[in-house]
C-alpha cells in the first residue's frame, strides 16, 4: 500500500493503518484467512476495499475498556475515514473506506 500511494501521498499513512487493521479483522474473523484489497484513486481521493470469506458476525463499531488490547480496528477506520461502510453476501464481505475531500456528488461505494 505504501509504495503504491509513494512516499508523498497525503494519505499514504492513513491508508496504511487501516489497510492493516481492516486484513487484521480478515485474517482473525474471516472463513479462511484470504482476503483481497481494493485500491481506487478518484479526484483527490482513495478508496480502499477488503473483502474477505465472510464471517458470521456482522462488523460493528466498538468502543473498548482502555484496558483492553483488542477491538479498535473499525473504531480507528471510523475516526480517520471521510466514509465507510461494508457488504455482505454469500460469497464474503467486503469493508470500505474513503480517505480525501468529498466532492460535489457522491461516488458509488465499493462492492
Amino acid at each position: 500500500m505504501a509504495g503504491l500511494l509513494g512516499e508523498e501521498h497525503p494519505y499514504r499513512d492513513d491508508a496504511v493503518l487501516l489497510t492493516s487493521e481492516l486484513a487484521g479483522n480478515a485474517v482473525r474473523h474471516a472463513a479462511g484467512h484470504d482476503f483481497l484489497v481494493s485500491v481506487a484513486f478518484a479526484a483527490g481521493r482513495v478508496l480502499v476495499a477488503v473483502e474477505d470469506g465472510g464471517s458470521a458476525k456482522i462488523p460493528t463499531l466498538r468502543r473498548p475498556d482502555v484496558e483492553a488490547t483488542e477491538g479498535r480496528g473499525l473504531m480507528l477506520v471510523n475516526d480517520i475515514a471521510g466514509k465507510w461502510g461494508f457488504q455482505r453476501d454469500t460469497g464474503g464481505t467486503v469493508v470500505w473506506f474513503e480517505l480525501g475531500e468529498p466532492t460535489g456528488s457522491s461516488p458509488a461505494e465499493p462492492v
